[in-house]
Formats: C-alpha cells, sequence, structure tokens
C-alpha cells in the first residue's frame, strides 16, 4: 500500500516530519500502513544481515585475485555496501540491501584481469563508466520503464529465478555443488560439517516456519552456527589489519581506460550484468509482496535503482566491483520485512564490520546456508495471486532452469522474455514494445558476455 506522499521526495519528507510528534517515522516508513512493526523490521533486517554477511569476506577474497589490495576491497565491501544500504532504506524506503554483486567480482577478477590482462587500476576504471551509464539511464527512467512493462507471469518467472538462485549460492557455499567457471560441474561432500549445518539451518527454519516463527530463517542459521563451531571449530582465517591499507585503491581507477575501444564491449557487459541484473532482481524480490501496489508497480522504485548505480561509482573509487541489490535480501523480506527500516538495520551492520573484521574471519559462513535454501524454497513454492497459466509454467521453468545451467539471473531473465515474447507472437497477443527492445538487448548482452569467456 502505498502512502499520499511522493515517494520521490524522501529527504524533504523527513525534515518536514521530523517535528511532528510521535508517528512521523512511521508515517515516512508507511510501517503501519505496511502491516509491519518495528520489531520485526529490526528481526528482519538482522536476518538479512546474517544471510548476506559472507559478502563481506567473499568479495575481498576473490577481488584480491585480480589484485586489488585485499584490505581496500573490504573496507569497500563494509563502508559503501553500509552507506548504500542505508540510504536505500532512507530514501527509497524499502527492505533491499545493497553489496557487490558475486557475477560481478568474478568477471573482474578472473576474466578483465586475469583473462584479459588489463591491470586492476583500469578495471575498476571499467566499472566506473558502467555506474556512470547506471546513473544515466536510472535519472533517465528507462530501468523503470522496463520494470514497469514486466508482465504478471514474468514477474513470477524473475521471483522463482531469484529463488534458485538463492538456493544455489547455499548448496555452493555448504560444498554439497561444485562449481566451475561460473558452472554447476558436480556434486560436492554431503556429509562434511557445511552439509550438516545446511541440513540442521534448514531443519530448524521449517519447523519454526510451521510453527509461525517469523525470524524462523535466522534462528536456525543461529542452531546451525553453534552445531558448526562445535564440530569444526572457529574457522581458521587470514589476519585482518583493521584500517590499516584501507585506503590502497582510494583513486586509483584508471578512467582513461575509456579511451581504449577494447574496455568498451567489456564496460557493456559490466552494464548490461547490472541493469538487467537488478531488474530481475527488484522484481522477483518485491513480486507477490506488500512491497508492490495494485498496479504491480514498487513504489521507490527509481530511488532504488539510483542508490544501486551511485553504490556501483562510489565502489569502484574506493576498491570494488559493481554493487547490486542483493538476492539475500529474500531473507528478511521473508521475516517480514516491509519497510526501509530493516534496510537500515542491514546498513548499521554491515558498517559494524568495519571493527569487527578480526572476528569476521572466523565467522562459519557455512552457517547461512540452511536460511539460503530455507527461502529458496519458499520463493518457490509460493503461488501467484490468481494461479498460474500455461504460458506462466513455461516461462517459470524456463527461468528456473536457465538459472541451474548458468548461475546467471541474467541469462534467465533473457531466456523467460525470449519464450514470453516467442509465446506472444505464437498466440497473436499484443505484448509492449519496451519487452521487444528489452528481449533484444538482453539477448545482446547474453552474446557480449560469451565473447569475454
Amino acid at each position: 500500500m502505498t502512502t499520499p506522499e511522493s515517494p520521490g521526495r524522501g529527504p524533504e519528507l523527513l525534515r518536514r516530519h521530523s517535528t511532528a510528534g510521535p508517528g512521523a517515522v512511521d508515517r515516512y516508513f508507511s510501517l503501519s500502513a505496511r502491516g509491519s512493526t518495528w520489531r520485526r523490521e529490526i528481526v528482519a533486517g538482522i536476518s538479512t544481515f546474517l544471510a548476506l554477511s559472507y559478502i563481506v569476506v567473499v568479495n575481498p577474497a576473490v577481488l584480491a585475485q585480480g589484485g586489488i589490495p585485499h584490505t581496500a576491497a573490504f573496507f569497500a565491501t563494509a563502508a559503501v555496501g553500509g552507506l548504500a544500504t542505508m540510504a536505500m532504506g532512507l530514501w527509497a524506503r524499502l527492505p533491499f540491501a545493497v553489496a557487490p554483486g558475486m557475477e560481478m567480482n568474478a568477471m573482474v577478477a578472473f576474466s578483465v584481469v586475469g583473462t584479459l590482462a588489463y591491470t586492476w587500476p583500469q578495471a575498476l576504471g571499467m566499472v566506473f563508466w558502467s555506474g556512470v551509464a547506471m546513473l544515466a539511464v536510472s535519472l533517465l527512467r528507462l530501468r523503470a520503464a522496463v520494470i514497469n512493462a514486466i508482465p504478471p507471469e514474468l514477474r513470477s518467472a524473475l521471483a522463482a529465478a531469484v529463488g534458485a538462485f538463492i538456493g544455489l549460492v547455499g548448496l555452493q557455499i555448504a560444498h554439497l555443488v561444485r562449481t566451475s567457471d561460473g558452472r554447476l560441474s558436480g556434486l560436492g561432500d554431503w556429509t562434511g560439517p557445511p552439509a550438516v549445518a545446511l541440513y540442521l539451518g534448514l531443519a530448524v527454519a521449517l519447523v519454526l516456519d510451521r510453527l509461525g516463527a517469523r525470524a524462523a530463517a535466522v534462528l536456525g542459521g543461529i542452531a546451525a552456527a553453534a552445531l558448526y563451531c562445535a564440530v569444526a571449530g572457529l574457522r581458521a582465517g587470514a589476519v585482518h589489519d583493521g584500517f590499516h591499507g584501507s585506503g590502497a585503491a582510494l583513486f586509483r581507477f584508471d578512467l582513461t581506460v575509456l579511451a581504449d575501444p577494447r574496455a568498451w564491449s567489456v564496460i557493456l557487459v559490466l552494464f548490461a550484468l547490472d541493469f538487467f541484473g537488478s531488474i530481475a532482481k527488484v522484481v522477483g524480490l518485491s513480486a507477490h509482496t506488500p512491497l508492490q501496489d495494485d498496479q504491480g508497480r514498487v513504489p521507490g522504485m527509481r530511488e532504488a535503482l539510483l542508490v544501486d548505480a551511485g553504490a556501483t561509482v562510489a565502489g569502484s573509487a574506493v576498491g570494488s566491483s559493481s554493487f547490486v541489490a542483493f538476492v539475500e535480501s529474500a531473507v528478511g523480506i521473508r521475516a517480514g520485512a516491509r519497510t526501509g527500516i530493516a534496510a537500515v538495520v542491514t546498513g548499521l551492520l554491515l558498517l559494524s564490520c568495519l571493527f569487527l573484521g578480526p572476528v569476521l574471519v572466523h565467522v562459519p559462513v557455512e552457517a547461512t546456508t540452511g536460511a539460503l535454501v530455507f527461502v529458496a524454497v519458499k520463493m518457490l513454492t509460493t503461488r501467484p495471486p490468481g494461479g498460474t497459466d500455461r504460458l506462466g509454467v513455461a516461462v517459470t521453468v524456463t527461468a528456473v532452469a536457465v538459472t541451474v545451467a548458468t548461475l546467471a539471473i541474467d541469462q534467465a531473465m533473457a531466456a523467460a522474455f525470449v519464450v514470453s515474447v516467442a509465446a506472444s507472437v505464437i498466440g497473436r497477443r499484443r505484448s509492449h514494445p519496451a519487452l521487444w527492445v528489452t528481449t533484444l538487448l538482453l539477448m545482446a548482452g547474453v552474446v557480449l558476455q560469451y565473447l569475454h569467456r
């Protein structure tokens, strides 16, 4: 449900209501209007943080493979991610966390630097220019226009694709499946401590969910963490030097890389990954939730898209790859997050990581896997309002299958769009012109990605 205020005038409204007496914050965030409570939002914000906390450890480790100083990447992940997530909550008033995308850091470290032999400052320069392009199209409302043109069956399909992706992330972290070059390559160890942690976390979450506990996922994660530490002990991690070296990548990006025609296609690929990946995640995370209005639109969406584009620009200046709306936000949404308050809580916890680095390197990320798989199951089994017709089933199955095969939500989105448009042609059904244009761009983006492998 939306409020009478315009979502695009957040800071002004916050100042206006700051002295309006009790209930001002409630009105600003539409807390009561969306049927939520302070306690629910805080618990949901903590749940989202626990689900995505692994990125604070994993992102610097991946980017370090491409030469980016580890401490600088850690600082960028926690600081930019924390501030951007708070901006998402305070300005867009949505419960989405913002953090470096795993598909983005892998491309920068292993493709741009590792295969194409660019330096890491040049790679960060490419990330910067892709972020600038994202800001431009967001200001022109092009991304919002694409999102608003997506029909219901595609929204359901993208929600299922996001669910499948979250589940695969959990299985990968728990070592139940192995990946190679961004693809599933086989089964892993189904009996080791990480696997047992997933089983316990998932079992506890399912039982508590059955009993009506909104914090089922996070409580399952806590139980899994306790078991994992008891069996495997605290994880040995790299030494963390606090803030020492955190500015090693500050403004080290090479903006002159734009003068290299060979870099243009790389920038375009980074842009396409961010552009369509963010659309798929915003649509998938908000589908079939109170975050959408009666027309299926998400109030505050334009602000959300500007936040993640701005975070990419800021992150490149500090030492990280592109920032995106993180799919693990689904854990908090499942726990009841309906407003930006949850994102503010998550953002504050991300910022606290700057001071907890020596502790975080010992935290078992495997403890989050049960929560991730639990949320994936709930998203994949949620029936859309009004049911699903044959086209909806076909598009959803296609999106999930491509997600499993490629581990890429943008490619799943491309396949779903192709099936939807093809069905429209065969059935002589009219489609929004934006769908045709988006489908062609998605196909071009997929082709470019494969050319850079």
